[in-house]
């Protein structure tokens, strides 16, 4: 039996980004191992209930690795605990999920000669990331390039890069993950029953985001554009819900309380209805200042939303201004505020911008990624023994 290790620095991303890659393994006969931060992992109790009831034989190992890029010290424990368990567990593939996971996973793999699948959902080398993590991260690539069998690059640009100055021999361009489109254009409660079990008036708009709740997020852009709104535009009946749980949920309830929002932001924790709730919502925020594809915002398409995030890296592949998007330039709470204030009075606008964007969804369907990625597991791993 061959044995597989999926290694990410928190356990949220293992459950957001890899059934695919898990289902494929399982039709192979793998022994899958799954490495992580149980203790940090931004994921709720029932999230990770349910996945572990679809896949009922992975077998969990807690190592405390931190996504904090100055975590030095940390990780570098860390990564000595990951390389005795990979000695231990003799693995034929390591497959990381991240930067962070990539950068120590790959260090600990090398004196063992095990292959690595890299997928880089949070890749830090593009245009407007921040100079210090781009020349950090530049090094550690290049360092470590030779080291990766495949990298799976979830942006075009991401791509380019890995082939052009990391010299990569095996490059592919991979969506975080395939996208379920009927699960998000269909919900299972309507918007009157999810507004209501929210407390929310009927003739609300409604914001919404959906992620890990990081400071690369920026949703107090967000909050801020709606703090000014309730100056500029009182009679506007602007409702906002959060989801998701990370080390930004303080900050936030902090920020809501300092700027008297609370009675109009729900901050949510990790939710598994989803589609629920976006087929409640009327608008999509994401000004994230990087994402590597962005999920949440291509589910909120799927469900027929327009968006309001910044044209950066990932986003570039879908967000094209005032046809799936409002995209964000010069100050972002002032660019925010106009955005929902225009997608507010202009309901015909949402409507247009939300079936374009159910149409644009389908680019990233999920169907045949199971087979896909299996395809490569294939070429390292074989056939099932």
């Amino acid at each position: 039996m061959k044995r597989v290790v999926i290694f990410a620095a928190a356990a949220a991303t293992i459950v957001q980004f890899t059934k695919y890659n898990m289902t494929a393994l399982q039709t192979l006969g793998c022994e899958i191992h799954v490495v992580c931060n149980l203790q940090k992992s931004n994921l709720s109790d029932e999230a990770r209930f349910q996945f572990d009831r679809k896949f009922p034989k992975l077998i969990w190992h807690d190592i405390a690795f931190e996504e904090n890029i100055g975590a030095l010290r940390k990780n570098q424990q860390a990564m000595l605990v990951l390389e005795n368990l990979l000695r231990e567990i003799q693995p034929d593939l390591l497959e990381c999920h991240g930067t962070i996971a990539a950068q120590y996973g790959r260090r600990a793999a090398t004196s063992l000669q095990i292959p690595v699948f890299y997928i880089a959902h949070d890749f830090r080398i593009f245009r407007r990331c921040l100079l210090t993590e781009r020349l950090y991260f530049s090094l550690i690539e290049r360092k470590l390039a030779r080291n990766t069998t495949y990298f799976f690059a979830v942006c075009p640009e991401d791509a380019i890069y890995a082939e052009k100055h990391l010299h990569q021999k095996h490059v592919v361009s991979w969506a975080d993950v395939g996208l379920d489109c009927e699960r998000f254009a269909t919900p299972k409660r309507t918007r009157t029953q999810v507004l209501n079990e929210l407390h929310i008036p009927e003739n609300a708009i409604v914001l919404i985001s959906v992620g890990t709740l990081r400071m690369q997020k920026r949703l107090r852009v967000v909050l801020q554009a709606m703090a000014r709104l309730r100056h500029q535009r009182e009679e506007l009946p602007l409702h906002y819900l959060i989801c998701g749980e990370g080390p930004e949920m303080l900050f936030l309830q902090k920020l809501i309380e300092k700027l008297r929002l609370s009675e109009q932001v729900h901050l949510l924790g990790y939710r598994m209805d989803i589609p629920d709730l976006l087929g409640a919502s009327d608008i999509f925020c994401m000004p994230s200042r990087r994402e590597g594809c962005g999920m949440a915002a291509l589910e909120a398409m799927a469900a027929g939303l327009p968006l309001i995030t910044v044209r950066s890296h990932g986003t570039k592949t879908y967000a094209e201004h005032k046809e799936s998007a409002y995209c964000l330039k010069g100050d972002l709470v002032i660019a925010c505020a106009k955005a929902i204030t225009q997608l507010c009075d202009n309901k015909l606008l949402r409507r247009q911008m939300g079936a374009h964007n159910r149409v644009l969804a389908k680019r990233f369907s999920d169907e045949g990624r199971m087979m896909e990625i299996r395809q490569y597991y294939q070429k390292i791993l074989g056939d099932a023994d």
